[in-house]
């Protein structure tokens, strides 16, 4: 199981590199919310980002992980690594992204950056 940086496919090595990314990341940091917010997060954070590059072409989430925001107390982060062309054409994997959610008091998150 890779277990760093240094374990990571090389750039361009395509959608089967996204497992191991996604290896990297779940192992980067401890899994620290309720699966149900978790998975609205992850949910949530994938849909925000997928909405963010619309202008893009090729675009993959290769791996996503939600976490708590130690800078911003009772919110999350989602951390996104995504690949994608951007308008000038240019295909990149391995572009890196973070959402942030603040928790509201019925148990919904809301997107704040």
């Amino acid at each position: 199981m890779p277990s760093g940086p240094g374990d990571l496919p090389p750039p361009g090595s395509g959608e089967a590199a996204d497992p191991i990314i996604q290896q990297v990341m779940d192992a980067a940091a401890p899994r620290d919310l309720p699966a149900a917010d978790e998975a609205l997060l992850l949910s949530q954070g994938r849909a925000a980002w997928l909405a963010e590059t619309a202008r893009y072409t090729q675009v993959r989430i290769q791996a996503a992980t939600a976490r708590r925001d130690p800078d911003n107390g009772g919110g999350a982060v989602v951390r996104l690594v995504w690949a994608g062309a951007d308008p000038a054409g240019t295909f990149l994997d391995g572009r890196p992204a973070a959402i942030h959610f603040t928790q509201n008091g019925d148990g919904t998150w809301t997107r704040i950056s």
